[in-house]
């Protein structure tokens, strides 16, 4: 395995698992990215980046990194350094995915039109400047559609627009938008891993959805789908990875089962966030985070995935619904205590602002509990969440 590793981006827990590995670290990050990480001290160094720098000015600390110190493989962790990771991986002649694979990914317009060339999926989508260009796709397409950001990686609300009636007054200066078709169908989280051009999926899991916003609250893993379901994605899901020019790492691809088959919906080139990873290390006994780590610094790990789940992990998040300060929260011994509650983590610090709304970004605690199935895991994460508690002072 790789001696000297480049980090391109902060990411905490997975260089964690790097240098318990071993492995001798060097970082090259923003400056803003600092401040996030929890331990400088597993860094061999650490180059910070104006967070302003041109790519060119990352190449060429990272060229000075190893003309002094010899880079044997460079990880690429955090999602939103992936871009300027691939610059850098080219410079020093490294493995990582190239630039056009993350921006496929990363861009869903490009995405789209990708895997519609391909073949694979041809679900109509197009970028919009304003309400004029929603209105002129719905005009063709029909309504339900989705309003959502370009970029896969950035924050923002994704909106289902089921009549002219929800469209909105104008989009958001400067955010650029997309609209697609609106898929009926659903919905699963495809966890994978490549290897030369090799794809295994890992497993599937199920999203767990507020019905009347569609935010997520939650995940199951592993989602009991029958032979034919499960076939189908191990047929589909190598074909959009191989579109999008997919040969190595993790992926996280959302597909949803319609009447026409199956669709995606975004594919991420990392393992599942909203603690999936968490979920995959109860239920399967896979270290997501680890084998990602193992396979950047040269070592094949395709034949470790195959493991039987051992039971289900759930977890299920909650929001504050009142907009204020956060005074205190209470009720995580009482939720712990309760059979197959793994886990309470909460969000937010008292002292921060909470905006009372339902959006990934609002919430506020999450409960990981495991059962023997999905469904006993999904109720016990749901009996060990309403237990949670937060006091938070309103204005006025």
């Amino acid at each position: 395995m790789s001696g000297h590793l480049l980090l391109v981006g902060a990411e905490d827990r997975r260089h964690a698992s790097a240098h318990r590995l071993g492995r001798r670290l060097t970082l090259l990050t923003r400056v803003s990215a600092l401040g996030t990480l929890d331990d400088l001290t597993r860094y061999e160094r650490i180059v910070a980046v104006p967070d302003t720098a041109p790519l060119g000015e990352w190449a060429a600390l990272a060229r000075t990194v190893a003309a002094h110190d010899p880079v044997d493989a460079l990880g690429a962790f955090a999602e939103e350094a992936q871009g300027h990771a691939a610059v850098v991986a080219a410079e020093l002649g490294l493995p990582c995915h190239p630039v056009e694979v993350v921006r496929r990914a990363a861009h869903g317009p490009l995405m789209r039109a990708r895997l519609r060339e391909a073949g694979v999926d041809g679900t109509a989508a197009s970028e919009v400047r304003d309400t004029a260009d929603v209105i002129a796709f719905a005009a063709v397409y029909g309504y339900p559609l989705v309003l959502k950001p370009v970029d896969a990686t950035g924050p923002g609300a994704v909106e289902v627009l089921r009549s002219a009636g929800d469209l909105p007054d104008a989009l958001e200066p400067g955010r650029p938008m997309m609209v697609e078709e609106f898929l009926d169908g659903t919905e699963y989280g495809a966890e994978a891993f490549s290897e030369g051009g090799a794809h295994r999926l890992v497993c599937l899991t199920q999203p767990l959805s507020d019905p009347v916003s569609g935010v997520r609250t939650g995940h199951c893993l592993p989602t009991p789908v029958d032979d034919r379901l499960r076939a189908q994605v191990e047929a589909f899901l190598p074909r959009v990875l191989d579109a999008l020019g997919v040969s190595d790492g993790p992926t996280h691809t959302r597909i949803v089962a319609t009447d026409a088959g199956l669709r995606v919906v975004r594919t991420h080139l990392r393992p599942g966030g909203d603690r999936i990873v968490e979920l995959a290390a109860l239920a399967l006994g896979l270290d997501l985070d680890d084998l990602w780590v193992r396979q950047v610094c040269g070592q094949p790990v395709l034949d470790g995935l195959a493991a039987r789940p051992r039971r289900a992990a759930a977890v299920r998040f909650v929001t504050p619904r009142a907009p204020g300060l956060l005074e205190r929260c209470y009720g995580a011994e009482e939720a712990a205590a309760l059979e197959g509650v793994e886990a309470v983590h909460w969000l937010r610090e008292p002292g921060s602002l909470t905006p009372g709304a339902l959006t990934p970004e609002s919430r506020g605690a999450c409960v990981i509990a495991t059962g023997a199935t999905g469904r006993q895991a999904v109720d016990r994460s749901l009996a060990a969440a309403a237990r949670l508690r937060f006091v938070v002072v309103c204005a006025g």
